[in-house]
Parts: structure tokens; C-alpha cells; sequence
């Protein structure tokens, strides 16, 4: 099992990434909020991965943050549910926000992502209802600062995964916990 890959980021698409290791290109497939951490092309980057095998390829997919990967094991855990419908999920709607749809049953806001229709919504709620809680919290940073700062970049347009992704890669890297530097740190994520 892959289970990061470390490198220099070779390019990156709204969908994949490439990550040169050594001389040799990694195509990982990844989700919008990604791709919105992801530094320009020619810097270091680490993506933790899920090797996904069928019997006719190899499928790599790669993720800025370990509860992103928890995210994704999680959907492709449930029947019918593969990794490009589980990308596309991952791309549409942000882990707290599917969290309380899937505790509140909330089938509409589930069948408004891309590839998730009223049948498939309902499954989801009734599979995931009690293995949701398992995927563990983000606390690695003060809340308060982090929540203000999504509030501030959802308020500039941006949506609430990508704002999520963009100040969780910020604080990672070491910026400031004042909310003003926090919020350009974030926005230089995008």
C-alpha cells in the first residue's frame, strides 16, 4: 500500500496531479479541494494516497489531509459507491456539511452533488448514518480562528470547501493565528 507520496508537483488539473519522485511521475487522481491546497507547479508537495485496484488498472488518488483519505475510504466503503462518484462528492460538499446532511437526512442537499441521485442519497444515509462519527475530528488548530477565517473566504465567494481545505493547508504550513493574516495565507492556497 502507497500510503503518501512526497515530491515536486511536475502539473495539476482540476482533477489530477502529477508529482515527480525521483525522476519518476506519479498521476494521482484528486478531488477540487485538492487541487485548491496544492502549491504551484515545481514546488515540494506531500498528498496522502488510496491505491485503488481493478482488474484492469492501478488507480492512485491522492489527498491534502488525512481526513480527506477518511472521507474517501468511507464513501467508497458504501455499496455502489466507487471512487470517481466518491471524488465527486468529495469535490461538491465539504465533510462537516455531508456529516450533518447525512445526520439530519437531508436527501436533497446529498442529490444536489453531481452523480448522486434520490436512491443513492437515501443509501448513503442509511449505510454511513453510524460509521460517520468514526472519521476523527480536525483539531489541530484553534477553532474559533479557522471557522472565522472560512466565514471570511465563503464571504469573498469562495465555497465552503475550498475555504476549508485553503485555511486547514495554511495552518499546516505554519502561518500566523491572527485571523487577517490567516484569511491571505489561506487565499494564497487557492
Amino acid at each position: 500500500m502507497i500510503a503518501h507520496i512526497t515530491g515536486i508537483l511536475d502539473r495539476k488539473s482540476r482533477n489530477r496531479a502529477v508529482v515527480d519522485v525521483g525522476g519518476i511521475g506519479y498521476e494521482l487522481h484528486i478531488p477540487t479541494s485538492t487541487y485548491s491546497a496544492l502549491p504551484e507547479s515545481g514546488s515540494p508537495v506531500q498528498l496522502h494516497t488510496h491505491l485503488h485496484v481493478r482488474e484492469d488498472a492501478l488507480m492512485l488518488y491522492g489527498f491534502s489531509s488525512t481526513r480527506e483519505l477518511e472521507f474517501f475510504r468511507l464513501l467508497i466503503g458504501a455499496s455502489r459507491i466507487g471512487p470517481g462518484v466518491a471524488l465527486n462528492i468529495l469535490s461538491g460538499i465539504s465533510f462537516d456539511e455531508f456529516k450533518s446532511a447525512v445526520y439530519n437526512e437531508d436527501i436533497n442537499r446529498l442529490s444536489s452533488i453531481s452523480g448522486i441521485g434520490t436512491k443513492t442519497a437515501k443509501r448513503l444515509v442509511l449505510e454511513l448514518k453510524d460509521k460517520i462519527k468514526d472519521i476523527s475530528e480536525d483539531t489541530e488548530y484553534p477553532a474559533d480562528t479557522a471557522n472565522a477565517a472560512i466565514a471570511g473566504m465563503v464571504s469573498l465567494g469562495y465555497t465552503r470547501s475550498v475555504a476549508e481545505t485553503a485555511v486547514h493547508a495554511a495552518l499546516q504550513s505554519g502561518s500566523s493565528l491572527d485571523l487577517g493574516e490567516l484569511i491571505k495565507a489561506a487565499l494564497k492556497n487557492v
